[in-house]
């Protein structure tokens, strides 16, 4: 039996049932295409001739293959690197021969928080015992001023002058001036950073980072600004296939 069939605007055909099967199976034909079969007088779908519909069906169509996956390119700094000569003494004196530093943070003016808190209570205690050795002709009762200005201005020269500086081969943090805190670990012997932000860290963006070495030793450092970036910043540089290759020289 031969089979005229509409496909489109164009009638094709007259086919075999041989040819019918071998067109659905190419795809030139679809089962929903009318179909006139030999001897009749009525257009039908072609998914109504059982010897097609029981065998071939309708095939969804193939989903196009996925786009390929976009890698994120490193931020700039991390590309081109920072100039050592923007960065604290501390690191400057510290870098090695062909060491690029890559990324650095501060700590969060939030650090300073604690001490504002505690200047304002020392001065609604000192005021009025400075007011009253005054009236009594002690002068020198306003000195004890000198006490929540001094704690302010340790506190704000900690949070100026420390450095959290990463390069292509070290974390490098110093924290404190006169008292000072300092850390070293090379990329590769760090195993994992942690961060941790409470609610306030997340509204303002600070938080403590915590570097895990190989062998279970960590530290921790509180109050670091944009600690987010700075952990990723760790991991960038540790991922070899994301970084330039120039940026790993020894």
């Amino acid at each position: 039996m031969d089979f005229m069939i509409r496909h489109g605007d164009r009638e094709l055909g007259p086919y075999s049932e041989p040819e019918v099967r071998n067109r659905l199976i190419a795809g030139s034909v679809q089962l929903s295409d009318l179909a006139l079969a030999e001897g009749a007088t009525e257009w039908v779908p072609l998914g109504s001739f059982a010897q097609f519909a029981t065998t071939y069906r309708q095939m969804p169509p193939v989903p196009p293959p996925p786009p390929p996956a976009v890698v994120a390119a490193p931020p700039d700094s991390l590309v081109r690197g920072l100039d050592p000569k923007s960065l604290g003494s501390y690191t400057t004196a510290t870098l090695q021969p062909n060491e690029r530093p890559l990324h650095h943070t501060t700590i969060h003016w939030m650090a300073l928080a604690g001490s504002i808190i505690g200047a304002t209570l020392a001065l609604i205690v000192i005021v009025p015992i400075a007011m009253l050795a005054a009236w009594k002709g002690i002068y020198w009762g306003w000195a004890l001023l000198l006490l929540p200005v001094a704690t302010l201005l340790s506190a704000a020269v900690t949070v100026k002058t420390s450095e959290l500086v990463i390069t292509d081969r070290r974390v490098l943090i110093k924290v404190g001036f006169i008292q000072r805190r300092t850390f070293e670990m090379f990329i590769s012997k760090i195993e994992s950073v942690a961060v941790f932000q409470s609610m306030l860290g997340r509204l303002f963006n600070y938080g403590t980072v915590e570097i895990r070495g190989t062998g279970g030793s960590s530290e921790s450092f509180p109050t670091i600004a944009d600690p987010l970036k700075f952990r990723d910043a760790i991991q960038l540089v540790q991922s070899e296939p994301l970084m330039p290759r120039s940026l790993h020289t020894s």
